[in-house]
């Protein structure tokens, strides 16, 4: 890139932040849109993400279709790349309030638009980015685990409800600046070795006390449910979903999902050498 050499195949390892984002739902607006009016929608979200994105440092690797792939750190170098993606996924979902803010206001948009969500994984670690393809035709991008997983976690952020899922390695470098709840233990489809998984909620700066006490009852129902203490970790999840932010087209909770969870596990207990983590089936 700086050495400003013509374009060729290869590839470069170095430690990265990946990051993917989808629409919701994303069949049920062609449906609801007819073709043209379905690609100005489009364009002018993509648009709209695109620049936070530009805005806070990262590359632009692809579109597909409603999906972003984007990453940070290559090919120019990214202080603090972990804390800018995860300021890039809180400000996407401002900014995806404002648009849906902005298309009620128009009035002619089919009422799924008005309610529309995006959901945001993040991992960072080693990969390897470069020119990738074919002598034809290449891709400037990115590969390996660390990639796979923020993928894993864009695609399985619906399983528990959340919107912003990433990685311990995030977690671990952001900390001290960002918001996070602890979401599982999990081992995700194709991989053997099992990770923590959080939801970014905020910035330490903007959490409010309702987050703060959400965030607090479920991580104590997360230890007594990895005590086995269902009826106990029942009780503290039945809290912490009377806190959840239940807004339109949010399928379901974690705090939601863990109540369902202790429920199968006191019928069929997992027994005593169990190690607390949830085996992904699914993408």
């Amino acid at each position: 890139y700086e050495e400003k050499q013509a374009p060729k195949l290869g590839g470069v390892e170095g430690y990265h932040t990946a990051f993917f984002s989808d629409i919701q739902n994303f069949s049920t607006f062609s449906e609801a849109l007819d073709p043209e009016r379905m690609v100005a929608l489009m364009n002018e979200y993509l648009t709209v993400m695109s620049k936070v994105i530009l805005d806070n440092e990262g590359t632009l690797d692809k579109y597909i279709g409603d999906a972003i792939v984007a990453f940070y750190g290559a090919p120019v170098s990214v202080n603090d790349h972990e804390k800018k993606s995860c300021k890039t996924a809180l400000a996407m979902q401002d900014a995806l309030d404002e648009l849906r803010n902005k298309w009620k206001s128009e009035a002619d948009w089919p009422e799924i638009v008005y309610s529309m969500q995006h959901r945001i994984g993040l991992n960072c670690g080693k990969m390897v980015t470069g020119n990738m393809g074919s002598e034809m035709r290449m891709n400037y991008t990115m590969m390996g685990d660390t990639v796979n997983l923020a993928a894993r976690l864009e695609s399985s952020a619906k399983q528990y409800g959340v919107y912003n899922f990433v990685g311990e390695n995030i977690y671990e470098k952001t900390k001290d600046e960002y918001m996070f709840r602890l979401l599982d233990f999990v081992q995700v489809k194709g991989k053997n070795i099992p990770v923590k998984v959080y939801e970014l909620i905020s910035s330490k700066d903007d959490a409010d006390n309702n987050m703060v006490n959400l965030v607090k009852t479920f991580e104590n129902g997360l230890d007594l449910y990895y005590l086995q203490k269902w009826e106990k970790a029942i009780s503290l999840f039945q809290k912490a979903e009377d806190m959840e932010n239940h807004f339109t087209s949010r399928n379901t909770t974690p705090s939601a999902i863990y109540i369902d969870r202790c429920n199968m596990f006191k019928m069929n207990p997992p027994g005593k050498d169990w190690d607390g983590v949830w085996v992904m089936t699914s993408k």
